[in-house]
């Protein structure tokens, strides 16, 4: 039986009907039909996913199968993905995510003792890799911690706003000097509240312009009429200023952290694990270039291969089609301070080797493939994450023999087998515990993708 999901293959859901399925199997063979300048490995691909699931018998069997691998029944059907249209591009607003199977700190985890360095080419089964044990770290540890700055903020605000206020009944209105004066310190106070707030209030520009010039005419007569502010008059008008720039401080720092807390709020960084789709952009934009149906099921087989990773380490965030710019990699599994950028290929069995320059080799000979590509991509997220160890895994499959992999150690590429693929990538990741930083996370779901520093 092949490696491919028939399910996947077609693009159908387990409990898709016998229809669904011929109407799905229809639209691909047009596509993929070798006459029609398609793909002749995918075609095969789509030509047995058809022969096993329109067949009552033969997909009954398939399913039992698909069953006594991943541990579910029939009567359980597989959580599905499913992508939200994309926003706007505008950077601070709120990401659309999807999510396969969120993971709490509420799940009991099991502690699976792991080596510090991944190893190629170790002896693991498909089994092994479905049955990858949770890794034990204790709860979600999320950084930085969400609304730190609220309270310092609001106290401060409500403080030095309540000085302002007292300071302007205490002296009375006499006349229209004192008015403006009023206006002036209303502006120091809309120039004080969090700009997220300061948004939303009528003319609140043209406010914060009068609040400047009243802070900046108080600085005024503080240094150069110095008869005019004495004794206790004098001391208030240094309160307003410092509490001015104090506050103003506060406020701005809680409103920066009010954007990451919209952006990447708690059900995020506590239960979403996975964002994009395989085979498309994480954006919608016209710099990605396009890739071929093969491409796809491609990505969509290592998707399922990186599935028991991500079920492991219960704080690890997968995204696919991660982008940087116009550059795009097939996928980033992202835990801590760690980032997996991850392609995979297909080729014949033997064994596979980097050399000194980053090319690909098969059997000892130079076979053509995406490291190179990768090398670059990895070189390019560490210059744009630079607190973030970052490293390339180039994922092998052959669906006609054994995969066996040798490593470098100095290489920022390390070649992986599938049978070994999930237990490597689980050991590299695993050093970080369950850490989410949302800044990391933050950039790479929001900025990365528009070339925003």
């Amino acid at each position: 039986m092949s490696g491919a999901d028939h399910y996947e293959v077609l693009n159908v859901e387990r409990t898709a009907s016998t229809a669904e399925i011929k109407s799905a199997y229809r639209k691909l063979v047009r596509q993929v039909h070798p006459d029609q300048g398609g793909n002749a490995a995918l075609f095969r691909l789509v030509q047995e996913a058809w022969s096993t699931l329109s067949d009552p018998a033969k997909r009954a069997a398939y399913d039992r199968h698909l069953d006594s691998r991943s541990g579910t029944t029939t009567d359980d059907p597989p959580r599905t993905t499913h992508r939200e249209p994309d926003p706007a591009p505008e950077p601070e607003d709120p990401f659309t995510w999807s999510t396969d199977q969120p993971w709490s700190t509420q799940q009991p985890w099991s502690e699976q003792p792991q080596p510090q360095q991944p190893q190629s080419g170790q002896p693991h089964s498909d089994e092994a890799q479905e049955s990858l044990q949770p890794v034990d770290a204790g709860p979600i540890q999320v950084r930085p911690s969400f609304g730190r700055w609220r309270l310092p903020a609001l106290v401060t605000l409500a403080v030095w706003t309540a000085l302002h206020v007292g300071s302007y009944i205490s002296g009375g209105v006499h006349d229209v000097w004192d008015i403006v004066l009023g206006v002036g310190q209303l502006g120091m106070i809309v120039v004080a509240i969090p700009p997220h707030w300061s948004r939303r209030i009528p003319l609140g520009g043209l406010f914060k312009v009068l609040g400047i010039l009243t802070a900046v005419l108080f600085l005024l007569m503080l240094l150069f009429a110095k008869s005019a502010w004495a004794g206790p008059a004098r001391i208030l008008v240094i309160a307003l200023l410092a509490g001015l720039v104090i506050v103003r401080f506060l406020t701005g720092r809680w409103s920066k952290q009010h954007a990451l807390d919209k952006a990447i709020d708690r059900q995020a960084a506590y239960e979403f694990n996975l964002w994009g789709r395989p085979g498309e952009p994480l954006v919608d934009t016209t710099l990605a270039a396009p890739i071929t149906q093969y491409d796809v099921m491609l990505q969509r087989r290592t998707a399922n291969l990186l599935d028991p990773v991500v079920a492991a380490l219960p704080a690890a965030k997968l995204v696919h089609g991660a982008q940087l710019g116009a550059m795009v990699v097939d996928h980033l599994l992202l835990n801590g301070h760690r980032a997996a950028l991850i392609l995979s290929l297909v080729g014949p069995p033997g064994t596979y080797s980097l050399d000194a320059y980053g090319g690909l080799l098969h059997n000892g000979q130079p076979f053509d493939s995406p490291a190179p590509a990768l090398e670059g991509a990895v070189q390019s997220w560490r210059a744009r994450l630079r607190q973030v160890d970052v490293h390339g895994f180039l994922i092998i499959r052959s669906d006609t023999g054994r995969v066996t992999t040798q490593t470098r150690p100095d290489s920022t590429v390390t070649c992986l087998s599938t049978q070994t693929a999930a237990h490597d990538l689980l050991t590299w990741l695993q050093p970080e515990g369950n850490m989410v930083d949302r800044q990391i996370l933050y950039d790479v779901l929001h900025r990365a993708p528009y070339g925003l520093m």
